[in-house]
């Protein structure tokens, strides 16, 4: 970031009357008390568990220029204060200023399920022929996006940037923030429902990223999810991508299962067709390689070095990461989950199994509603439907989930210890153990006990 605080104030306020301030740059801005350095801006964020309005002091002893508030504070008159009436506004005010000075081409993306996966693939690919800024991991709401984005330096040749929405409200605040050169909506599943209601309000919000699109920008949606194309293409004519329709211009299709877990995929673009290995054979991550040609492609990449840049791409920790040990393959996708990316993490850990045992360690899927005890009957569904060799599972619907399993075995857990002595017991030396739930219900520890003991360590590295 490039701003000087005159910018900042002018932005903020209308003006600028802070002594200096035409000649002051800008080093980072921060939220965190805790990693403001000297030359920083500090905005006094509001949260359900804290009030940055209680580390002003801390702000300006480790050296801010500034910090910006929304409470009087008469005790800091004289002090380089800006007040506005919501600092987490203030914040994506001075993004969105930020994103109009810098010449980067702006890749906003959302969806459902998989849109941290699709944001890193395509900042892989289009690594390959400029340089990119992304948001870390899923930082991507009305704080993520803006810190994100007022990190960049403002030089590069693309910003790609994923959206994360759960409220009615959301992409109405992030997407005057992002202003998109290219929106892309690569699908829609009951997430989030708590908050949005219904999958149709989610194809709504989530196409309605499209109404934020700058002149001559581009809008990218998969045409494979009904009422998201309807509901994108009330706003725009967005360009298609397909994993379902082989005649569509972008398209990709997993082609093979691979020993090892990953899969030969094709990917299409007009007319031209190319193979790749990609480190998984989830025939879901057909849509996410169609989303990521389509736009690559668009941005004047050619199919063949798409391909070259998608067979050295790696996929986040914690989305479908697979770890070998000998014959144990443990499956870490324990980030998030929704019904969507639920079954299709099941359906995927079936096919890597094969003929080897499967174990699934489920936690809840969380932020459904009133969806929420469907949801979890329709998973003991997919259970019973998969017949793993068990499945241990975390969480309060657990009644729901086994009132539907048909008799597949379902082992309540409550810690990690419960579910090393169950799999212990089941005797098993061959495996693939897949583990996934909601954020809340920590997954990843169950994973890290059983990753720790088959490595023979008591505790481990979990970097």
């Amino acid at each position: 970031m490039k701003l000087t605080l005159c910018e900042l104030e002018e932005q903020l306020m209308g003006s600028s009357d802070l002594p200096s301030a035409a000649d002051i740059q800008i080093a980072a801005v921060r939220i965190d008390s805790r990693l403001v350095k000297k030359g920083d801006v500090f905005f006094c964020i509001e949260g359900e568990n804290f009030d940055g309005h209680n580390f002003v002091q801390q702000a300006f002893d480790a050296g801010a220029v500034a910090v910006v508030v929304s409470q009087f504070m008469p005790e800091f008159e004289g002090k380089p204060t800006i007040m506005v009436k919501d600092t987490v506004q203030a914040l994506g005010r001075v993004a969105a200023y930020w994103r109009m000075k810098s010449n980067a081409r702006m890749i906003a993306v959302t969806g459902s399920a998989g849109k941290t996966t699709v944001k890193e693939m395509l900042a892989h690919v289009l690594s390959g022929s400029g340089s990119v800024h992304k948001n870390f991991m899923n930082l991507n709401n009305q704080l993520g996006l803006p810190l994100s984005m007022l990190e960049a330096t403002g030089e590069e040749t693309y910003w790609v940037m994923e959206l994360g929405i759960s409220l009615p409200h959301d992409m109405s605040e992030l997407g005057p923030i992002a202003q998109p050169d290219m929106a892309i909506v690569h699908n829609i599943g009951p997430a989030h429902l708590e908050g949005l209601g219904s999958l149709e309000n989610v194809a709504d919000q989530k196409s309605s990223l499209f109404k934020y699109i700058r002149p001559e920008g581009v809008a990218l949606c998969c045409k494979d999810h009904e009422l998201l194309w309807n509901a994108a293409n009330k706003i725009s004519k967005p360009v298609p991508f397909s994993s379902q329709d082989e005649n569509a211009e972008y398209y990709s299709t997993l082609l093979h299962t691979l020993p090892d877990g990953s899969g030969r995929f094709l990917i299409k673009a007009g007319d031209e067709t190319a193979e790749v290995i990609l480190p998984t054979c989830g025939s879901h991550f057909a849509e996410n390689a169609a989303a990521v040609t389509c736009a690559a492609h668009q941005l004047g990449i050619e199919l063949t070095e798409i391909a070259e840049r998608l067979a050295t791409v790696e996929l986040p920790k914690q989305r479908f990461h697979c770890h070998t040990h000998g014959k144990w393959t443990l499956i870490d996708d324990s980030y998030n989950a929704n019904p969507l990316s639920m079954s299709r993490a099941i359906e995927t850990a079936k096919r890597i199994a094969d003929d080897r045992p499967l174990v699934l360690v489920l936690g809840d899927m969380l932020e459904l509603g009133e969806e929420a005890g469907c949801a979890h009957c329709d998973l003991g569904s997919k259970i019973a439907e998969t017949r793993p060799e068990a499945t241990f599972y975390h969480g309060k619907h657990y009644s729901e989930v086994a009132s539907q399993t048909n008799g597949s075995t379902l082992v309540p857990v409550k810690q990690p210890i419960e579910f090393l002595n169950g799999i212990h017991e089941l005797g098993l030396s061959d495996a693939v153990v897949l583990f996934k739930g909601s954020r809340s219900c920590h997954m990843e520890d169950y994973f890290y006990a059983l990753n720790n003991d088959i490595n023979g360590e008591n505790e481990g590295d979990k970097a």
